[in-house]
Formats: structure tokens, C-alpha cells, sequence
């Protein structure tokens, strides 16, 4: 599925930027990737856009004195499992999910059965808490677009 593809596509993209490689470099290195499609990558970049120019995702500096960080609880762990509490952390490292989402997507988790989360769920999860559609969303947002429709 595009819609979890993007979280992962977003976080390879946040990664590169936080290790200075340049988006040209970022998106070259993706297109080489076979797991994820042209038209994920492009709504992974153009979701990148969006928030930067709304100012939602900061570049996080390599240094990181004075700046609030969060440890999972053991009951969290247990919950997520080692896999899933490494790629929630990552994702936060990264920059995808500041605290305040980091903390809304582990409450959301949280409700779920025992032991039932998988990687799918967290994506859908970090996708729905970056798409917020109760902000102003830039005008030719891809975010409205569906998997189905066609770009130009």
C-alpha cells in the first residue's frame, strides 16, 4: 500500500537531510531503491515540501543539548515488541514525529490488542498524525491525492 510506503519514504528523506545529503542525492538514492514506486516517492517529497514551507518539520541539529528526548516504557516496549519500538524511535530521531506526536501515536497504540501492532499500523498511525486536515493545507498539496490519481 502508497500510504505506508510514504512514512518510510518520509523517514529516508529526513535521514538524509539530518546526515547533510542533498535532496537531489536523497531522491536519486530512492529512485534506485526498487521497493518503493515513483509516485510514493513523489508524494513523499511533495508531503516534505508542504511541511517545510508550513514550517511542521525542523531539521533536527547534530547537537542536541537543552532538547526535550523521550524513552519508551517497559510496558510500551512490551506492547510495540524490540522491532517496532526501534523503527518508532527511529522515526522520531529522524524528525518524522516531534514529542507531542510521538506521544499522540503511542497513546493510539496503546489502545490496540496485545501484541497485534506491526509495522503498518505505526505508518498509518505517523501518516494520519502528519496529515493533519484541520490546518491550512497548501494549495496543490499532494495530500488530497489518492493512489488513484493521475498526476500531470
Amino acid at each position: 500500500m502508497m500510504t505506508e510506503k510514504i512514512v518510510e519514504v518520509l523517514a529516508k528523506i529526513l535521514d538524509g537531510l539530518n546526515n547533510n545529503i542533498t535532496l537531489e542525492e536523497v531522491n536519486t538514492s530512492l529512485s534506485r531503491d526498487k521497493s518503493f514506486d515513483q509516485r510514493t516517492v513523489s508524494a513523499a517529497f511533495s508531503l516534505v515540501y508542504d511541511k517545510v514551507l508550513n514550517h511542521k518539520v525542523k531539521r533536527k541539529k547534530s547537537t542536541r543539548a537543552g532538547k526535550n528526548f523521550r524513552l519508551l516504557t517497559s510496558e510500551e516496549r512490551e506492547v510495540l515488541g524490540s522491532k517496532n519500538s526501534d523503527y518508532l524511535m527511529y522515526l522520531h530521531n529522524v524528525g518524522l514525529l516531534d514529542t507531542v506526536e510521538l506521544e499522540l501515536v503511542l497513546e493510539q497504540i496503546m489502545m490496540f490488542p496485545d501484541e497485534s501492532v506491526n509495522k503498518n499500523d505505526i505508518n498509518w498511525l505517523v501518516y494520519i498524525s502528519l496529515v493533519e486536515f484541520s490546518t491550512e493545507i497548501m494549495p496543490g498539496s499532494r495530500i488530497l491525492l489518492t493512489s488513484n490519481d493521475d498526476i500531470n
